[in-house]
């Protein structure tokens, strides 16, 4: 009897350390997935800033006030990137799995929440583009 509690007892240890780690692993993949996104995004991103640079330099740009705050959406939704990239860890040491799981649940937030800036902000920009060829 005390041999059969003891090898349930170990079982259980082993199934819970592993749901732990397939749940880190999920939440990793699932952050990654958002930064691979965005990341795909970033030469659109580029693009678009670079041609409202160019119309910028114009000095008769109907929309000017539009242009620059475009750009400045652009450039602010990069930025945002860039901090969040410096900033993330994916070192897990001295952190407990559930420490763990919390922190890349909250990367994910974060990176979808710079995701959807980058798309606003490139979506602006394509819009504001595609109008100004059209002139």
């Amino acid at each position: 009897m005390k041999k059969t509690a003891i090898a349930i007892f170990i079982g259980i240890t082993f199934l819970g350390c592993s749901d732990k780690r397939a749940q880190k692993d999920s939440a990793l993949d699932e952050v990654i997935k958002v930064h691979n996104k965005v990341m795909s995004a970033d030469e659109r991103l580029m693009k678009n800033k670079m041609m409202l640079d160019t119309l910028l330099q114009k000095s008769d740009l109907p929309g000017r006030d539009t242009a620059t705050m475009l750009r400045t959406n652009l450039v602010l939704a990069d930025s945002a990137m860039e901090t969040w990239m410096h900033k993330f860890d994916p070192d897990y040491k001295g952190k407990s799995d559930d420490e763990t799981i919390a922190y890349l649940y909250a990367q994910k937030k974060q990176i979808a929440s710079i995701d959807s800036q980058l798309n606003k902000s490139i979506s602006e920009s394509d819009k504001f583009l595609s109008k100004i060829k059209a002139k």
